[in-house]
């Protein structure tokens, strides 16, 4: 596994004709988009003169949701298939900028952005070590006091239950390809995921999901928040390592 498969995977998915399934929500009813949209939206406590990091946007359909709650829009991803895509999706907001770019190493100066949200990305990422960089980043990009709202994490405990059910409500063929995928993806529990934001000086918290959308039986998410008083400022961008 590595993050050449995964960045050729959303690829694929955003030449897709269907926005909801290009964007990987192919499952997902409108009425869970729109609960996945306020959720956001309320974790964030976005308002109109925030400026939100999008990370992982995939096509911008949730980007786009979401734009009308802030001041003004970054968008990234790894996949420069679904950038293109998110561009023509985000044409008409004023000022939103969309571009390849990745979580563990974010192009813009320190503390440029009030909220940062990364909708089911970390469990993309290869390591643990993956996942402190992407914290780090996030520290950094935030300004003091800033939110960041980690949705959709694979919850290791509920793994069992979400293959079981796979298996018995699709056939054996595709179970056996989505049980696949998971097993491509990193699966942390979440008193491991806050104590590694913790290491590196977020405030954080695991969250349940709200029960109207559907990743809330094996998923949870994470509200992390830098410190007010954080006079940390590394404003190096764009020289990861």
């Amino acid at each position: 596994m590595g993050s050449e498969f995964w960045t050729d995977f959303w690829s694929q998915k955003a030449q897709l004709q269907s926005d909801f399934a290009a964007t990987g929500r192919g499952r997902m009813d409108i009425v869970a988009f729109l609960y996945t949209i306020n959720e956001a939206a309320r974790l964030l406590d976005l308002s109109p003169t925030d400026r939100l990091l999008d990370i992982g946007c995939g096509t911008g359909i949730l980007t786009l949701a979401l734009a009308s709650r802030a001041g003004a829009v970054t968008a990234i991803d790894v996949s420069p298939v679904a950038v293109e895509r998110a561009r023509q999706t985000l044409s008409d907001v004023d000022g939103a900028e969309v571009r390849v770019g990745s979580i563990t190493c974010i192009e813009e100066q320190a503390s440029s952005f009030d909220k940062v949200l990364a909708y089911s990305v970390l469990q993309y990422l290869d390591s643990i070590e993956s996942i402190t960089k992407a914290f780090l980043e996030i520290r950094r990009v935030l300004r003091p006091g800033g939110r960041a709202l980690l949705a959709a994490n694979p919850d290791p405990a509920a793994r069992a239950k979400l293959e079981a059910r796979l298996r018995a409500t699709m056939s054996p063929e595709d179970a056996s390809a989505e049980i696949s995928l998971l097993a491509k993806t990193l699966w942390l529990p979440p008193s491991t995921m806050s104590a590694l934001g913790k290491e590196v000086g977020l405030a954080i918290e695991a969250r349940p999901i709200h029960a109207r959308i559907p990743q809330h039986t094996y998923m949870f998410d994470l509200l992390a928040c830098r410190p007010m008083e954080d006079t940390w400022n590394n404003s190096d961008s764009g020289k990861c390592s």
